[in-house]
């Protein structure tokens, strides 16, 4: 090494040596802030979230047994020693249990009648499956489309046709969204919906009377 080369380096380390010299306390604090980070993380990960999910499934066990025998109130709000799947889902909606519990929450409050609510809980739910998130996806638009705002439901429908290329969600998507697009008076989208459906899932039963959907929708075009 050169002396020039020496004298750089000693420059260099007298520079971070007078840097940690003036800053000792605030390097201690970030040193410190780092190891309660790390030790946070790993309690996290190896202790509390564990002891969440296996808090959140034993809880749903019992609201599952009631959304099975269709008794719908107590599997929504719980038996009185049980909690139902609203409280699931908003205690351990961090869990994979607690996101079950959403999904319950939300279909058992569209059949009551709850719209906004089921929504709310719907839009909290995550499916890795994507036949299952079509499907959540679908039970949106039909919150929008008992709220009347049928250009939403709509677009919802639409997205849960895009999800995934089956013979079972995506036409029974598509036929709902023609249907919400002409509550609407979104005609042009109604017709594409409609089309999609004829041109590439003939053998499906919501493809029944599709063409005539399609002539009412070009009348109506017409008419405008």
């Amino acid at each position: 090494m050169s002396t020039e080369e020496q004298s750089a380096e000693n420059q260099s380390i007298q520079s971070i040596s007078a840097f940690l010299e003036t800053n000792k306390n605030n390097v201690m604090i970030a040193g410190i802030a780092l190891i309660l980070l790390a030790g946070g993380i790993y309690y996290y990960t190896n202790s509390y979230a564990p002891a969440m999910e296996t808090d959140a499934s034993e809880s749903l066990y019992m609201a599952e047994r009631y959304f099975g025998q269709d008794s719908m109130d107590k599997a929504l709000n719980g038996d009185g020693l049980n909690l139902g799947m609203k409280d699931i889902a908003d205690d351990f909606g961090s869990t994979s249990a607690g996101n079950r519990a959403a999904y319950y929450a939300g279909t058992i409050l569209l059949k009551k009648g709850e719209f906004q609510e089921a929504l709310d809980y719907l839009d909290d739910v995550t499916m890795d499956d994507e036949i299952m998130a079509a499907q959540v996806t679908t039970l949106k638009g039909d919150c929008y489309s008992e709220m009347e705002q049928y250009e939403k439901a709509g677009d919802m429908y639409m997205k849960a046709a895009n999800m995934r290329d089956n013979m079972i969600t995506t036409p029974y998507a598509l036929i709902k969204a023609g249907i919400a697009y002409e509550e609407a008076g979104a005609f042009d989208d109604a017709k594409s919906a409609y089309e999609e459906l004829q041109s590439n899932y003939t053998d499906s039963r919501f493809a029944n009377k599709v063409e005539t959907r399609i002539a009412r929708v070009e009348a109506k075009l017409s008419a405008e």
